[in-house]
């Protein structure tokens, strides 16, 4: 797997290549060709990022990202012509105000896109969560499903917001959004099992994070060393 550092440029090309990702610049254009995978681990202070990635024709991503948040205001935008293939999943810990804006933009046919958000919040953390699918007139043969999950472990208020932007009636296109707290009976489950309200409530924490991201086991002990072996 190679490791890219995106530092200075604010456009790369990957093209047919497995890549682990590092971005520490605010704004960033990918473009993507062939079969490309990208993973992107990582705890970050504060962000503010602006990535677009254009998926050219006849290509497929699969975009696995885990980021430890205490501050984020994200733009993402996933632009794909025809005969594409896209899998986008981000799994976050918001620790202070976190919001995120996902387009994703349809612009050729016979296109199949998956956007999967799980988003956990602690301590003073609060997830906004924006996510707009827009269709261009006239396409055809596209799927474009999202699926926005927040886990409150705190007291704060999250938001999701969904926009369905639908021009053409060939396409199919699907939202679903959950906000929720741990499951009472999961929790009755796993302390009757000996469990510690603490032990659970991370092992029900890093499952919801995890089963979101399509990956190894070496990407998921990173995760969970990032997690402090939890």
């Amino acid at each position: 797997m190679n490791k890219i550092i995106v530092d200075k440029e604010n456009n790369i090309d990957i093209k047919d290549n497995v890549v682990t990702l590092e971005i520490w610049v605010s704004d960033l254009t990918i473009n993507c060709e062939g079969k490309v995978l990208i993973q992107e681990i990582c705890a970050k202070e504060t962000e503010n990022l602006n990535l677009t990635i254009n998926v050219l024709p006849n290509s497929s991503l699969l975009y696995n990202r885990f980021v430890v948040h205490n501050e984020m205001h994200n733009k993402l935008t996933i632009n794909q012509d025809n005969n594409c293939s896209v899998r986008f999943n981000y799994s976050f810990i918001a620790n202070g105000k976190c919001d995120i804006k996902f387009n994703s933009n349809l612009l050729g046919d016979n296109n199949s896109t998956e956007i999967k958000v799980a988003a956990v919040t602690e301590n003073n953390g609060k997830a906004i969560i924006e996510t707009t699918a827009d269709t261009k007139p006239r396409i055809k043969e596209n799927s474009l499903i999202e699926s926005i999950k927040v886990l409150v472990l705190n007291n704060e208020e999250s938001i999701c917001i969904p926009n369905l932007l639908v021009a053409s009636n060939e396409i199919e296109v699907n939202h679903a959004a959950t906000i929720s707290s741990i499951d009472k009976d999961y929790m009755f489950y796993l302390n009757s099992k000996g469990l510690s309200i603490l032990t659970a409530t991370s092992l029900i924490k890093n499952g919801f994070l995890l089963s979101n991201l399509a990956t190894n086991e070496e990407v998921i002990k990173q995760i969970k060393d990032l997690l402090g072996g939890e």
